[in-house]
């Protein structure tokens, strides 16, 4: 009983993690598309292709590390998905019938 307990606590909490790693995830995605849009605005009204094409590789080039956690945080995110729904999906045993 004691053990279910636990279990279920450390269930819970890996629950809340995933909740917490979700909304910076989303945080993460809303600010990288917002500023991939205004590049590609900056690269729309400049005239000059070279230099817009310079400043979006730049930008890229310095957000990178960001780019890479949201890619992370991404695949983790479906892996924990996934094991949640095979545990799910497990057949659990009912209560013993009574005759």
């Amino acid at each position: 009983m004691a053990q279910q307990l636990t279990e279920q606590q450390k269930e819970d909490e890996d629950e809340e993690d995933c909740r917490t790693k979700e909304m910076q995830m989303v945080d993460l995605t809303d600010i990288l598309s917002a500023i991939d849009m205004a590049v590609n605005k900056l690269c729309d009204i400049d005239p000059d292709w070279e230099s817009s094409s310079t400043v979006k590789r730049g930008i890229r080039a310095i957000l990178h590390p960001y780019y890479e956690i949201l890619q992370e945080k991404t695949k983790k995110s479906k892996q924990m998905m996934l094991h949640s729904f095979l545990m799910f999906s497990e057949p659990r045993p009912g209560p013993p019938s009574a005759k």
